[in-house]
């Protein structure tokens, strides 16, 4: 027995296609345009949709507009990453600039420091000597906190060997 190899066109299968969806195909009809869909390379919305409809896998290489899609997913992705490094850069060079806006000396080569204490503005002595102590401070919370860190750290081990002696 002799296969007949008969060769669709794309508007004839486009044309299948609609007849599908309007539920003019026989069930023989149907089974012949699933087999004839899995073999042909074609591709639009009303042939995916079908594949879709029928439970095949629409082949991405294929779509047309799958294609179009892949690319506008990356070039909008490539926008954006454009975009968020430039955003960073101008974030950054501001940042540069303030930064060494704050630190350029005066005329004595020292650093401009400005401090207020209780809403008054404090002289440049006065301001250096206000800096310093609270430096001080924040360094002795930072001790404190460290020690208080460690000996709890020690008082849980403790309790956990002992548990652990305790089992």
């Amino acid at each position: 027995m002799k296969d007949q190899d008969v060769k669709l066109t794309f508007q004839e299968i486009e044309q299948l296609c609609v007849l599908y969806m309007d539920c003019r195909l026989s069930v023989l009809e149907e089974t012949e345009l699933q087999y004839v869909l899995g073999k042909l390379p074609y591709s639009s919305p009303c042939i995916d949709e079908v594949r879709m409809l029928m439970g095949m896998e629409v082949p991405k290489s294929v779509s047309q507009s799958s294609r179009v899609k892949q690319r506008f997913r990356k070039s909008r992705f490539l926008i954006s990453l454009a975009a968020s490094f430039t955003i960073l850069a101008i974030i950054g060079i501001s940042l540069f600039r303030n930064h060494s806006m704050d630190e350029s000396p005066d005329t004595s080569g020292h650093i401009y420091i400005e401090a207020y204490s209780h809403g008054e503005r404090l002289n440049q002595d006065a301001a250096v000597a206000a800096t310093n102590i609270a430096m001080v401070k924040a360094d002795s919370l930072m001790r404190y906190a460290s020690l208080a860190d460690h000996d709890n750290m020690i008082k849980a081990n403790n309790i956990i060997f002992e548990t652990s002696i305790n089992y």
